[in-house]
C-alpha cells in the first residue's frame, strides 16, 4: 500500500502536476491522521473494555464477600439477642425475688448467657487486596467507593465494643463464677463422652442473692445490647454495599 501511494506521488512530480500533488499530499496526510485516530480509538476501546471487565470481577468478588459478612452479622445479632434473653432470665431470680430455676437451668443460663461471647468473624481479604493494591480507583461508583473506604473505621468501632465485652467476661464474670459456682457441672453440658461428677454443689440461692452477681449479669446483658446495635449499624452499611454492587453489575452487563 505504501509503494502504491509513493508511485502516485512520483508520477505527479515527474509530470510536473504540482497542484494535484499538493492535493494528493494533503489527502494522504488526512488519511494517515484518520488511521492514527482510529487506532487510538480502538486502543482506548480495548483499554476501557479491559478496565470494565476488571471492575466487573471486583464487583462480583465484593458482592460475594459482603454477602458472607451479612450472613455472619445476622448470626451475631441473633446470638447477642439470645445472650441478652438468658441474662434477663437470670436477673428475674436475683435479690429478693423467688428463685424459680433448677440447678440445671441455672447452669445452662450461665454457660449460654453469662459466659458466652459474640465475635464478628468477617471476611476482608477481597477488600484489603483492592485497597492496598490501589484497585479501588477502578470502581467508578463514588458512593460505593466511599462506603468501602470507610468500612474499616465502622468495623473498628464494632470490634472495640466486642473487646470490651469479652474482657469484662474474662476478667469479672468468669472469675466470679469460678469462685462461687461449679464450673465442672457447667462445662459438662457442652462436653461429649465421659461425664465427670463434681464433689461440690453450687449454692445458687447465695449467688442470686449477691449484688455483685446481679451487676455482672446486667453488665454482660448491656454489652451484648451494645454489640447488637453495632452489628445492626454495620449491617446497614453491608446492605448498601451489596445493593450498589448488584446495581453496578446489572448496568455493566446491559
Amino acid at each position: 500500500m505504501i509503494k502504491f501511494f509513493r508511485k502516485i506521488r512520483y508520477d505527479l512530480m515527474e509530470k510536473n502536476k504540482t497542484g494535484k500533488y499538493l492535493k494528493y499530499a494533503i489527502g494522504e496526510i488526512f488519511l494517515v491522521m484518520v488511521g492514527i485516530l482510529l487506532a487510538l480509538q480502538v486502543n482506548d476501546w480495548n483499554e476501557n473494555r479491559k478496565i470494565n471487565n476488571q471492575e466487573l470481577e471486583l464487583l462480583a468478588s465484593l458482592h460475594n464477600e459482603f454477602t458472607y459478612n451479612r450472613n455472619e452479622l445476622e448470626r451475631c445479632i441473633k446470638l447477642a439477642q439470645s445472650i441478652q434473653n438468658r441474662c434477663e432470665k437470670l436477673l428475674e431470680n436475683t435479690g429478693d425475688q423467688e428463685v424459680k430455676l433448677s440447678r440445671q437451668e441455672s447452669n445452662a443460663l450461665i454457660y449460654y448467657g453469662l459466659l458466652s461471647i459474640v465475635s464478628f468473624d468477617r471476611s476482608n481479604g477481597v477488600l484489603d487486596n483492592i485497597i492496598y493494591s490501589g484497585h479501588i480507583n477502578i470502581i467508578k461508583n463514588d458512593n460505593l467507593r466511599e462506603l468501602l473506604s470507610n468500612w474499616d473505621g465502622i468495623l473498628y468501632d464494632v470490634k472495640e465494643d466486642e473487646t470490651w465485652g469479652i474482657n469484662a467476661r474474662n476478667n469479672i464474670a468468669r472469675p466470679f463464677i469460678m469462685k462461687n459456682a461449679n464450673l465442672v457441672d457447667i462445662h459438662e453440658m457442652e462436653l461429649e463422652g465421659k461425664k465427670i461428677t463434681s464433689g461440690f454443689n453450687t449454692d445458687y440461692k447465695a449467688i442470686y442473692n449477691s449484688l455483685e452477681f446481679e451487676n455482672l449479669v446486667n453488665s454482660h446483658r448491656w454489652w451484648n445490647r451494645k454489640n447488637e446495635w453495632g452489628y445492626e449499624n454495620l449491617k446497614e452499611t453491608v446492605d448498601k454495599i451489596i445493593a450498589l454492587c448488584e446495581e453496578e453489575i446489572r448496568l455493566k452487563n446491559k
